[in-house]
C-alpha cells in the first residue's frame, strides 16, 4: 500500500476498522477501551508520528495500523494504571474499609480527606484490653454461690445471660474456644447519689430507701469539672475496691471466690470471646460496612484515566511509551526472519536490537514515571514545605526590622 494512502479509512468501516479494544468493546470505530476516549480525534496523527519515528516512508514498516492503535491503548492503560497503583498506595490508609463497589464508586483522579479511620481501627483491640471501647461485644453470665463451695467452673457452672445455657455451650457456637473474663462483681455499683453531695442527708435518706439516684436539693455549688471527674473516679475506686466483701482469683476455667457466704449470692461476671474479628461477638456480626470494604490496593475501585483528561505531560509519555510498545511489535514479527534474501545477496533484519530497544525504553519509561510520582508522595510533599519553611524562616533572619521610635510631647 503507497504511504500516502496507508492512513485512509483509519476510522471509517472496513477492515481497518475492525479493531475495538484489547477489552472487546463493540464499537464500530477504532477505540479505546470502554472507560476511554475515542482515538478517532488523535489516533490518527499518533498512527503516522510512529510510523515516521520507525522509518518510513525510507524503510517499509510492517506493521497494521491496529496494531499501533493497540499499541497506544496499551500504553494509557500503562499509564492510568501507573498513575492509579501510586494513588492507592499513597493514600491507602485513607481508602481502607470504604465501599469497593465499581458499579457506583469511581475514586479516578480524585483527591480524598485525610482521616483517622485506619489509626483508630489500629487503635481499636488496645482499647479492648483497656476496657474503654473497641470492637469486642461484651457478655455477662452469672452463677449462684453458696457456703457449701468455693471453686467453680467458668464455662460449665456460669450462665450466658442472653442465651440461658451454660457458657460452654454459648462458645462452641462459634469459632472460638475461650474466653476472657473482663470483670467481677456480685452487685451493681450504685454511685451516682453522691456525685452531687456525698453529705446530704436526703441522700443518705434515699440510700436507705434505695433511690439513688434522687435528689430534691435546691442549692448547688459552683465547682470546676475536674472536680467532679475526680469525685467520680474515686467513687468508682470505692465501689470497686472497699465495698465488696469478697475476692476472687482466676486460674485457668476456674474462679475461686473467698470468703464463703453466709447466703445465697448471685456473683456475676463480664466476659468476651477470643479476639477473632470474624468471631459472631466481633463486630462484624453488627455490619460494620468498613470489613467488606476496600482492603488493599487491589481493589480500590480505579477506573483507567480518559485520555482528554490527561495533561501534555502524560500524553507525551503515553505517545513514547506507544513508540516503544510499536518498536517491540515490529521486532517481534523481524526475528521471525534472521535475514531475507536479495538478488546476489542477503540482509539481515534488526528484530533483536529492535526487542531489546523496546524493552529498555519501557523500562526507562517507567522507572522515570514512578521516580517522578515518588516525588509527589505526601511524606516527601511534606519534607518539601518544611524545607521551604525552614529556608524562609532563614531569609527572613537576615531582614533589618526598624526600630519604633516613640516621640513624647
Amino acid at each position: 500500500m503507497p504511504f500516502e494512502n496507508f492512513f485512509n479509512g483509519l476510522t471509517s468501516s472496513g477492515s481497518d476498522a475492525a479493531y475495538a479494544g484489547i477489552f472487546g468493546t463493540t464499537s464500530s470505530t477504532i477505540s479505546l477501551s470502554t472507560n476511554l476516549m475515542s482515538l478517532s480525534a488523535e489516533g490518527e496523527e499518533i498512527v503516522k508520528w510512529v510510523r515516521y519515528r520507525l522509518g518510513e516512508p525510507v524503510l517499509t514498516v510492517e506493521l497494521n495500523n491496529l496494531q499501533i492503535y493497540a499499541s497506544f491503548e496499551e500504553a494509557n492503560i500503562e499509564y492510568s494504571a501507573a498513575i492509579n497503583r501510586f494513588q492507592a498506595k499513597n493514600w491507602l490508609a485513607n481508602f481502607l474499609g470504604l465501599s469497593r463497589d465499581f458499579s457506583t464508586q469511581d475514586y479516578t483522579s480524585k483527591l480524598p480527606h485525610q482521616t483517622l479511620d485506619y489509626l483508630r481501627r489500629l487503635a481499636q483491640p488496645y482499647a479492648s484490653e483497656a476496657g474503654i471501647g473497641g470492637l469486642q461485644n461484651k457478655r455477662k453470665a452469672y452463677v449462684t454461690i453458696n457456703s457449701s463451695a468455693t471453686d467453680y467452673n467458668l464455662l460449665t457452672d456460669f450462665v450466658d445471660n442472653e442465651t440461658g445455657s451454660s457458657v460452654s455451650d454459648y462458645i462452641k457456637t462459634i469459632p472460638s474456644a475461650r474466653i476472657e473474663v473482663r470483670d467481677v462483681w456480685h452487685v451493681e455499683p450504685t454511685s451516682m447519689y453522691r456525685y452531687y453531695d456525698p453529705y446530704s442527708s436526703v441522700n443518705a435518706l434515699s440510700r436507705e430507701f434505695q433511690y439513688e439516684s434522687y435528689n430534691m436539693e435546691t442549692v448547688f455549688q459552683i465547682l470546676p469539672i475536674w472536680a467532679d471527674i475526680l469525685r467520680a473516679g474515686m467513687l468508682e475506686t470505692n465501689d470497686r475496691v472497699r465495698r465488696s466483701n469478697y475476692s476472687y482469683n482466676i486460674a485457668g476455667d476456674r474462679i475461686r471466690l473467698l470468703p464463703k457466704p453466709n447466703v445465697s449470692l448471685k456473683i456475676w461476671i463480664e466476659y468476651t470471646t477470643e479476639m477473632d474479628p470474624f468471631s459472631p461477638d466481633f463486630e462484624i456480626d453488627t455490619g460494620d460496612p468498613s470489613v467488606t470494604g476496600i482492603s488493599s490496593i487491589a481493589n480500590v475501585p480505579f477506573k483507567d484515566i480518559p485520555y482528554a483528561d490527561i495533561n501534555a505531560h502524560g500524553k507525551r509519555w503515553i505517545r513514547q511509551f506507544s513508540l516503544a510498545l510499536s518498536m517491540e511489535t515490529l521486532g517481534r514479527i523481524r526475528r521471525k526472519f534472521s535475514s531475507v534474501p536479495i538478488p546476489n545477496s542477503e540482509t539481515t533484519l534488526d528484530g533483536e536490537q529492535l526487542v531489546s530497544e523496546a524493552t529498555e525504553m519501557q523500562e526507562r519509561l517507567k522507572e522515570n514515571l514512578q521516580e517522578a510520582l515518588e516525588e509527589t508522595s505526601n511524606v516527601r510533599l511534606m519534607q518539601q514545605d518544611s524545607e521551604l519553611s525552614e529556608a524562609i524562616e532563614a531569609q527572613y533572619q537576615r531582614v533589618p526590622f526598624p526600630v519604633p521610635i516613640i516621640f513624647f510631647g
